[in-house]
């Protein structure tokens, strides 16, 4: 299952709006390499989480983690927040604390990308002309 770009925006803004209501201050770091692992980090008096967060249009759908989002068959992050967008006008958000990902609840699943550098380098000498 894939989440597209849009989905995880309206996710991670969803759980940002969710935890600053119940007075967290969060920091959103997923991007860069400091923080590889997990998208926002929350704080409220002297409790720090760090928080995967998945987004969906599936009803209690997940979808695929990255590699770096798990170390050893651990959750990086202290927590997964998912948002379901299946209904449209009433998500649903779901807490998952990193002790609930079990292993007999994962399947390790690998993949390849094709950097941006191929794409612009090499793919082009295959163009076909018609």
């Amino acid at each position: 299952m894939t989440s597209n770009k849009n989905t995880t925006k309206k996710a991670i803004v969803y759980v940002t709006n969710f935890l600053e209501r119940n007075d967290w201050v969060v920091s959103d770091v997923q991007y860069g390499n400091k923080h590889n692992g997990y998208d926002l980090i929350a704080r409220k008096n002297r409790k720090n989480i760090k928080i995967e967060v998945k987004g969906t249009t599936v009803e209690y759908g997940i979808p695929d983690c990255y590699e770096t989002e798990f170390n050893d068959g651990r959750l990086v992050a202290t927590h997964m927040y998912i948002v379901s967008f299946y209904n449209k006008d009433k998500p649903k958000l779901f807490i998952v604390p990193r002790k609930a990902f079990k292993p007999e609840y994962l399947r390790v699943k690998m993949g390849y990308r094709i950097k941006p550098k191929f794409k612009k380098e090499i793919l082009p000498l295959y163009e076909q002309k018609s």
